[in-house]
């Protein structure tokens, strides 16, 4: 009775505790006062720099995130915010005449922190200055996808079931984290909910690209944690849930397809270079993908539980959103906007057994049957006719069996070229005989001479057609 009266009493202290200090990191916040020019601070960091960034990529031999370079080890531009001349996604060659190829990531980040660079890319040279601006980071964490619910291929979607967490450092906030001390997690939902504070990661939504959603299997959790290592303080926010997203399936090799489920996350904060002095100064929000991100994306390949596929393999990367929309401060004008996106793209291929036991080979068995009137003599009009005829009704019987497996597009897959084939081929033998019926009493060693060569050439050019249905021509 003694030992349970005790554990009561510690987590009594324990939860009064940590009730008072997350208390204490409420009235910290909120004490913060308002600048001066009115603006509220929603833990951007003031930048002063070229505005050059670089896309980086997980090295699992490493276990750490690097620069992403191209076959001659020279990085790629992930963006260049005040010169748009420079190309995302091409590689750059030097910077003030160093080689980067010949550099290594630490290097290439302390010629960033000049204030004027000279950039060369695709044999031109760039001279970009420094410039204010101001920088929301977000930290992809985790992304745990836990399940694909389902790959509806007739109608373009796919759902999945998933949770990660977006965490963004403020700044600002340091003294209230200190409050709470380290590694403590205070719930920030009551204030975010009362518009007492402003986050980017909780006022703004991170917006996953799809259709629809369940409701009441989507959440979100917004959280605050003071890391006393690096005297840092950030707002996590968790959001769990069940979308349906679009895809654009390409079934020009079905079933021997290979389909891409793509999975977009939208940084909430765009790339705005203020040239309408809109803002107080250019900003602009990059997602920064964890270590994490990969392990989790890793860890659902090996252990996915699909049926009629299999993932292959998967890619990760950081893509910049390009769109034009109605400008929000002149009703007259069209403005192009951008957003940085974490794009999880996960290739997946069709277990094709089905199709290559239930339509592939009953297809193939009756078109054998129809080709085998061509072992029969051509002066057997009778018997030819009635076994091709038999073998052609059954192909298009069998057509009707199968149909609902096969998607209903606008151009022919590879199964579409096989099944017309067939057809054709199904069909050869009946005109045969029947031209043979005109020739067989005038020529019939003609007929025969024909009858052979059907057999050989036919059964080639069959062949060579059905590879060339298949192949990637």
């Amino acid at each position: 009775m003694k030992l349970k009266l005790f554990v009561l009493y510690f987590f009594f202290i324990f939860f009064k505790v940590y009730a008072d200090e997350c208390k204490n990191f409420e009235e910290k916040v909120l004490s913060i006062p308002t600048p001066a020019n009115g603006i509220v601070s929603d833990g951007q960091q003031p930048k002063y720099d070229t505005g050059i960034y670089f896309l980086k990529k997980f090295n699992y031999e490493t276990n750490k995130l690097e620069l992403e370079r191209d076959e001659n080890k020279y990085p790629i531009l992930r963006i260049s915010f005040f010169e748009e001349r420079l190309v995302p996604g091409k590689h750059i060659q030097s910077i003030d005449n160093n080689d980067l190829s010949n550099l290594n990531d630490d290097e290439i980040s302390s010629l960033l922190k000049k204030n004027s660079l000279n950039i060369k890319q695709n044999k031109q040279s760039f001279k970009i200055n420094a410039n204010k601006y101001d920088y929301y980071q977000f930290d992809l964490d985790y992304f745990l996808l836990n399940s694909i619910e389902s790959i509806d291929t007739k109608s373009g979607e796919f759902g999945i079931d998933y949770s990660f967490r977006v965490s963004h450092e403020r700044p600002d906030w340091i003294e209230a984290g200190r409050e709470i001390g380290n590694l403590t997690i205070c719930n920030i939902a009551e204030l975010t909910e009362n518009s007492k504070i402003f986050s980017p990661v909780t006022n703004e939504t991170i917006f996953i690209d799809h259709i629809k959603f369940d409701i009441d299997k989507n959440f979100s959790y917004f959280d605050q944690v003071y890391y006393e290592k690096f005297d840092k303080t950030f707002t996590n926010s968790t959001f769990e849930g069940l979308h349906v997203i679009k895809a654009n399936f390409d079934f020009k090799k079905f079933p021997f397809d290979v389909q891409n489920l793509k999975i977009v996350l939208e940084h909430p904060i765009g790339l705005e270079l203020n040239e309408d002095n809109n803002q107080p100064k250019p900003y602009i929000g990059l997602f920064d993908i964890k270590p994490a991100v990969y392990k989790n994306i890793e860890d659902y390949k090996l252990n996915n539980l699909l049926k009629e596929w299999k993932i292959i393999d998967y890619a990760i990367n950081n893509k910049i959103l390009s769109e034009t929309a109605l400008d929000p401060f002149d009703s007259n004008k069209i403005s192009n906007f951008k957003n940085d996106t974490v794009e999880i793209n996960i290739f997946i291929k069709r277990n094709t057994n089905y199709f290559i036991f239930k339509i592939l080979i009953p297809v193939f068995l009756i078109l054998s049957i129809a080709w085998s009137v061509l072992w029969i003599p051509p002066n057997q009009v009778e018997s030819r006719l009635t076994t091709s005829i038999v073998a052609l009704l059954a192909l298009i019987a069998y057509n009707f069996v199968f149909n609902d497996d096969l998607p209903k597009l606008s151009y022919l897959t590879s199964m579409d070229r096989y099944i017309l084939l067939s057809y054709l081929f199904c069909c050869i033998p009946t005109f045969l005989t029947i031209y043979f019926s005109r020739i067989n009493n005038k020529n019939y060693s003609r007929a025969v001479k024909i009858n052979k060569r059907s057999r050989l050439y036919g059964s080639i050019t069959y062949l060579l057609l059905v590879i060339l249905s298949f192949s990637n021509i």
